[in-house]
């Protein structure tokens, strides 16, 4: 980085100098360019793994399957217990390891509703929260403050009572 700046810097000073003679302002004008930062070139973010993406993805799509598809029977506890678990394993697994996912808030928003699901309100009600803050769809902003009001009407009716 260090020796980047240091001829950056050398080559400014040349066309600085050199400035006169024909053809040297194109070359200034591409090695400014070409070490630019900043809103000019966008933002400056580590790339995405795009493997690592398409890995989360599926994850995803399997826990999303799992919650909404698979349905034991409603007396077998045990049934409901492990599928809770096991999308509540596979979101975690996508946080864990791609913080940066694309799709992060769809993992947090389907991490609150396993959690709602299980009878963790308060666990529900921090992952709604972290995904109306990653989020910038409004359809899944106002389905997650849809949520977080029916759990604090909730927990009012469970103080009263």
């Amino acid at each position: 980085m260090n020796y980047r700046m240091n001829f950056a810097f050398a080559l400014a000073l040349a066309c600085a100098a050199l400035g006169a003679f024909a053809g040297w302002n194109d070359v200034c004008l591409a090695a400014s360019r070409a070490y630019q930062q900043g809103p000019g070139r966008g933002p400056i973010t580590v790339a995405r793994d795009p493997e690592l993406e398409k890995q989360s993805a599926r994850s995803l799509e399997a826990a999303k399957f799992y919650f909404y598809k698979r349905k034991p029977d409603k007396n077998d506890k045990d049934g409901w217990t492990r599928i809770n678990k096991a999308v509540e394993g596979r979101l975690q697994e996508i946080i864990d390891t791609n913080p940066a996912f694309a799709r992060i808030d769809d993992v947090y928003f389907m991490l609150g509703e396993v959690y709602k699901r299980m009878g963790d309100v308060d666990k529900a009600v921090q992952s709604w929260t972290k995904a109306s803050e990653e989020t910038s769809d409004e359809k899944l902003k106002s389905e997650i403050q849809k949520r977080l009001d029916e759990s604090k009407s909730q927990n009012k009716d469970q103080k009263k009572g």
